[in-house]
């Protein structure tokens, strides 16, 4: 058994067989009465399915290894969906930030937010997130529906029995019957042009300049450690934006200080000093002009830099804050993190929904990765999504000859009983009256959904303590004494 101090710890939770979706849409009662919606006749909806656990203690590499195997973390809950009964099977997806490459709209959205950084200029027109919501209010009178103004449903157009066509095609059709025309290689000027295209084209850092004197608007983005004195400094300014966020955009009733607390304030992750990069938990905030208007809680693990949540003061909505927070977050791996650690080269955004809309914005941040929960192989999204289609959104895997992953041995996971961890076949050795069906059960059930590298993560059961929940004792870290660091 490794030292104690270097393990991490979970504790029993057990599996949430109905639990409430907020991903599927409700249903809608016809005018025949019958209920009208994405999965009619599927008993699943609206029902989510998931296997939880509180994370007490753990390190960077063990919230890792339970990432690439589909788990994820809520506060100090870890909970992994049971994919092949929830109502929307959840994807976890990733972006290696080194092939990564803005689209048109995400430069649209940097653009955007320079403009009223330097002029002070609000985007004059809605800018669509990813997804296809729009995300800011418009700024402007003459972008709402007026009465002097007809619909465009009642002008006149030209019907097209072929469908739209990209002007993009029409272009690139036009040049090449000049090229035709003048007798050039087609080929040949195709290449010139993908070449020219790839010299114009813009990276991230290109696109978000350095401020200087002459903007209106300062922008600063700071990263600090969650329970640092740097984070306790502004802890109360970032809970109040947390509160108007969660009312105006979510409409939560309940946000309160606790809750805050306990979903952000509090982080079950080790900080570790490694490389030059400090490991753990993390908030970003988005400073304008002396106060704080966003803020992103992280991970920074071994290979990723991981998003778990996203809040903002809605009067800022018109910056189109999610994709914006998303490409400053991957250039801050681009550019700070990767510098320190070459392996560093991940993004994780969660999870991806493909039957909900406001999650599938994820995979438009190319070229991303969809982890199958079968064999916890990565394929690209492109290709996965067209097996998702063919399934019609239920769940998939696309691990073809890869075979499917195995777990721990049961006998080899640690428990913790006592005030010590043990061995599993060790403990129900020494104390026999410990050796129930129950308590083998949950044993195997951690083994299967652990992932093949959770050797290192002690299982606390109930049944093995006197208390229904105790921390797990540790010795002191000479790392505990170390200075904190911001990454």
């Amino acid at each position: 058994m490794p030292d104690q101090r270097l393990l991490s710890f979970v504790q029993w939770c057990g599996q949430v067989t109905d639990g409430r979706c907020g991903y599927c849409q409700p249903k809608r009662e016809t005018s025949n009465g019958s209920d009208d919606s994405s999965t009619s006749g599927d008993e699943r909806q609206g029902k989510s399915c998931s296997f939880g656990l509180f994370l007490l203690k753990a390190n960077p590499d063990d919230e890792q290894f339970l990432l690439d195997c589909g788990w994820d973390r809520s506060g100090t809950y870890l909970y992994k969906p049971t994919m092949d009964t929830t109502c929307c099977p959840q994807y976890t997806i990733r972006l290696d930030v080194t092939k990564f490459r803005p689209s048109r709209t995400q430069k649209r959205v940097l653009r955007a937010a320079v403009d009223f950084l330097k002029n002070d200029n609000k985007p004059k027109r809605f800018v669509k997130e990813e997804g296809g919501q729009a995300r800011c209010a418009a700024s402007s009178a003459s972008d709402e529906p007026s009465a002097k103004r007809p619909p465009a449903a009642v002008k006149e157009r030209k019907v097209s029995t072929e469908g739209p066509r990209k002007k993009k095609l029409i272009r690139r059709e036009r040049a090449i019957k000049r090229w035709q025309e003048k007798g050039l290689d087609v080929a040949a000027e195709q290449e010139k042009r993908r070449q020219k295209e790839k010299s114009r084209e813009k990276t991230l850092a290109d696109l978000l300049p350095e401020w200087d004197e002459s903007w209106k608007h300062r922008l600063e983005v700071e990263t600090v450690l969650v329970g640092s004195e740097e984070y306790r400094a502004r802890e109360h300014e970032a809970y109040q934006v947390y509160l108007k966020y969660q009312t105006t955009i979510h409409n939560d009733k309940r946000a309160s200080k606790s809750g805050f607390d306990n979903f952000l304030g509090s982080t079950p992750l080790r900080k570790e000093l490694r490389n030059g990069i400090t490991y753990g938990s993390f908030h970003q905030r988005y400073i304008l002009d002396g106060k704080i208007v966003a803020v992103g809680a992280i991970d920074i693990l071994p290979w990723c830099f991981s998003s778990k949540y996203l809040f903002y003061d809605p009067d800022f909505k018109f910056l189109t804050i999610g994709t914006y927070t998303a490409l400053r977050e991957i250039d801050y791996i681009q550019r700070t993190l990767r510098t320190k650690s070459a392996e560093l080269k991940y993004y994780y955004m969660g999870y991806y929904i493909y039957t909900c809309p406001k999650m599938r914005y994820k995979a438009k941040f190319q070229p991303s990765e969809l982890l199958c929960d079968e064999s916890f192989t990565w394929k690209p999204v492109s290709e996965c999504e067209k097996l998702l289609a063919e399934n019609e959104g239920r769940f998939t895997t696309w691990a073809g000859n890869a075979p499917p992953a195995t777990g721990l041995n049961p006998d080899e996971v640690p428990v913790y009983s006592s005030n010590m961890a043990y061995v599993w076949r060790v403990l129900r050795a020494q104390k026999p009256e410990f050796d129930t069906p129950e308590v083998n059960e949950k044993v195997a059930k951690w083994a299967k959904l652990a992932g093949p590298l959770a050797d290192n993560i002690c299982l606390y059961l109930n049944e093995l303590n006197n208390r229904a929940r105790q921390e797990p004792v540790e010795e002191e870290s000479e790392e505990d004494d170390e200075e904190e660091e911001e990454a």
